[in-house]
């Protein structure tokens, strides 16, 4: 496994129950571009109260739609946290009939609270872990196992039974 520096916007979302850590993954135009949480079958990892999570990126953010039963904070441009129902109130959060939406960009970060779980949103620092397969290593094992079984079959084709039991006229 290989690991690749962040890109510009790529986003670390990070679940946890209480202080003990869930799940962490990294949304960006490299690898997953999408990340749901809920309790339905096609939902990515799931999280209780029938609340729904969506993280989606973009190339100039990461949008964020959360359904009612989700609270938390968020602290845009760098100021002070404030509560999810203060930026739906300044218009911030777009709400509509099913969810509610936000998009982060640069320094902005998202605390949000379900029941117990509490999933951190932020924009992914330092180096990532990406599984990368090399293209040269993968035909030189195609290649040995080829060999492998050149050699078994020359070996095991010209072999003769053992004539145990003799013919019978």
């Amino acid at each position: 496994m290989k690991t690749n520096s962040a890109p510009a916007n790529a986003w670390e979302i990070r679940m946890n129950w209480g202080d003990r850590a869930l799940e962490a993954e990294v949304v960006d135009g490299r690898g997953r571009k999408t990340l749901s949480l809920g309790e339905r079958k096609e939902d990515d990892f799931v999280i209780g109260g029938g609340a729904r999570l969506q993280f989606v990126w973009t190339e100039t953010g990461l949008e964020v739609s959360f359904s009612t039963g989700v609270g938390g904070t968020a602290s845009l441009k760098g100021d002070a946290p404030v509560t999810l129902g203060q930026l739906v109130e300044r218009g911030v959060v777009k709400e509509d009939a099913n969810a509610f939406t936000l998009t982060l960009s640069g320094t902005d970060a998202l605390t949000l609270q379900v029941a117990d779980q509490v999933i951190e949103v932020k924009q992914a620092r330092g180096r990532i872990a990406r599984l990368q397969i090399d293209a040269w290593a993968t035909l030189a094992l195609i290649g040995g196992l080829l060999l492998l079984v050149a050699w078994i079959v020359s070996t095991i084709g010209p072999m003769q039974g053992l004539n145990l039991i003799p013919k019978t006229k």
